[in-house]
């Protein structure tokens, strides 16, 4: 099974985001900080945190084939902080959390993911072919 990194995620994303009419303001790959893509619609504007399913071939802290079920909560923590801190900076921005729509990603943490919408962060499922599916469909953009 091919895997799809952060940075193959987010590219896939911008795509998709595209196609619904977002203008995308910026976007970091690697090992860039800051928010993963900013995009904006209508006057408005959303906050993506990404993450993929395996470190980038030439990242310096790759280790693995594919990240673990540890890693990947670890990192779905990280990204729910992000996006509430992102929430609080912004309040009236849309924030989400974007993943590949990858099983062992799915098995790992697919039952954590409906939370998101009680916090009110949308999720995307990004898939190899470029298609998307969204998670919280109450937002107004």
């Amino acid at each position: 099974m091919n895997r799809l990194t952060e940075d193959q995620t987010i590219l896939l994303l911008i795509e998709y985001l595209k196609s619904q009419k977002w203008e995308i303001e910026s976007y970091c790959l690697g090992q860039t900080r800051g928010y993963d893509i900013v995009a904006s619609k209508n006057g408005g504007k959303m906050y993506v945190e990404a993450k993929g399913a395996k470190a980038n071939d030439n990242s310096p802290t790759k280790r693995r084939e594919f990240f673990n079920s540890s890693q990947l909560k670890t990192h779905l923590g990280k990204a729910i902080i992000k996006s509430l801190e992102t929430k609080n900076d912004y309040p009236s921005a849309i924030v989400a959390i974007a993943h590949p729509n990858d099983e062992y990603i799915i098995k790992v943490l697919g039952k954590l993911i409906q939370y998101l919408k009680k916090i009110n962060i949308v999720h995307y499922w990004v898939n190899q072919d470029g298609s998307v599916q969204k998670n919280l469909e109450n937002t107004q953009i």
